[in-house]
């Protein structure tokens, strides 16, 4: 008994000396490994512990290597990716953590400088593939006439006729879709729709022979041939800018004879350069807001009945661009639409709140 207590008394002397050798060690600069790396990754598994016998002879001494983190004193603080870094303060080491950046999605906020778009892309859709024609030249323009074949559905197999002796040699071929009339000015127009060109190969007193070059559908019989005078838009190009002009401007209809219209969608407005409008000037689709209480009870108010009609603002359902001037009317290509657009919309000028005015302030 009087062994084991001698046995046990010893080891606990030697504990007691052992850490009385270390404290009294602690004054004394750290010696660090030659081969010690001035920086290190963690990787996952990595302790304090197994960190320091990177640095350290003896890893009993981690406490004082990390002395400039009081904040690490587990090895559940450091994160694999985190940067080791080796420093010196008061010409002792010094181990401090980079703790790694973890990045998150961000939304890069770009400012939109002003863009001028020109209009030629849109003219060339306005011009080239649609026209309005007053009924003077409707009238005197040639009118195809048919093949030799005699069949109803004309076709780039045979030479197509048109009415009259011609000399220019190349053609467009139209088909005749909604006529327009606009009462203040006693004018009249029919749009046309590209179908087919032609280039001309022969020509006598009554008539001229075509040969189809391009066709979209078959030709019939007096549809309207006009000849491509060098193959330019009777306006020049412009850029796209918001309406000055106070005008009432209403949409007529649509190159597809539907009652309604809608975004990408070529209309038919009833002003033109005569009234002022230019090309390239940007509308705001409006419509009017349905009166409250017409047709209804009167609305009932604590000093009685109130029987007259609110006017409620006029609604926007979308935003279109002028793409082809004529004298009385244009053509006009809807850029945006929140609803079905009608005969009932009207055009006006951009509001504040407009897409196109805030793009354009970005």
């Amino acid at each position: 008994m009087n062994r084991i207590l001698y046995d046990a008394s010893c080891a606990v002397l030697l504990i007691l000396l052992a850490f009385n050798a270390l404290a009294s060690k602690g004054s004394q600069p750290l010696s660090l490994k030659a081969n010690a790396p001035k920086f290190y990754v963690v990787s996952r598994g990595d302790t304090l512990w197994s960190i320091s016998s990177l640095y350290l002879a003896s890893p009993w001494y981690w406490p004082r290597l990390w002395q400039a983190n009081p904040e690490i004193n587990n090895p559940d603080l450091i994160y694999p990716g985190d940067t080791i870094v080796l420093d010196w303060v008061n010409e002792q080491p010094v181990l401090s953590v980079k703790p790694i950046k973890k990045l998150s999605p961000k939304i890069r906020i770009i400012e939109k400088q002003p863009i001028v778009a020109p209009l030629e892309p849109l003219m060339l859709s306005g011009f080239q593939n649609n026209r309005l024609i007053d009924n003077n030249a409707l009238t005197a323009a040639a009118k195809v006439i048919g093949n030799k074949s005699g069949h109803k559905y004309l076709t780039a197999d045979e030479t197509v006729y048109i009415s009259g002796a011609h000399s220019a040699v190349q053609w467009a071929i139209f088909r005749r879709l909604g006529a327009y009339h606009r009462q203040d000015v006693s004018q009249n127009v029919t749009s046309l729709r590209l179908i087919a060109r032609g280039t001309l190969v022969e020509s006598s007193s009554a008539f001229s022979g075509l040969k189809i070059t391009s066709q979209q559908q078959e030709i019939l019989r007096n549809d309207v041939a006009l000849p491509l005078l060098n193959n330019v838009s009777h306006n020049s190009t412009s850029t796209l800018s918001p309406s000055s002009v106070n005008l009432s401007i209403n949409v007529l209809g649509n190159l597809d004879n539907t009652h309604f219209s809608s975004t990408n969608q070529i209309v038919v407005v009833d002003k033109g350069a005569e009234d002022g409008l230019r090309l390239g000037s940007v509308f705001e689709l409006k419509e009017a807001a349905r009166p409250a209480l017409k047709g209804e009870s009167p609305f009932i108010t604590e000093s009685g009945a109130f029987d007259s009609q609110f006017v409620f603002p006029r609604i926007k359902v979308g935003e279109l661009v002028v793409v082809d001037l004529y004298d009385y009317f244009s053509f006009a290509l809807i850029t945006k639409s929140t609803r079905p657009i009608d005969k009932n919309v009207f055009l006006a000028p951009l509001s504040v709140e407009s897409s196109y005015s805030n793009e354009n302030k970005k």
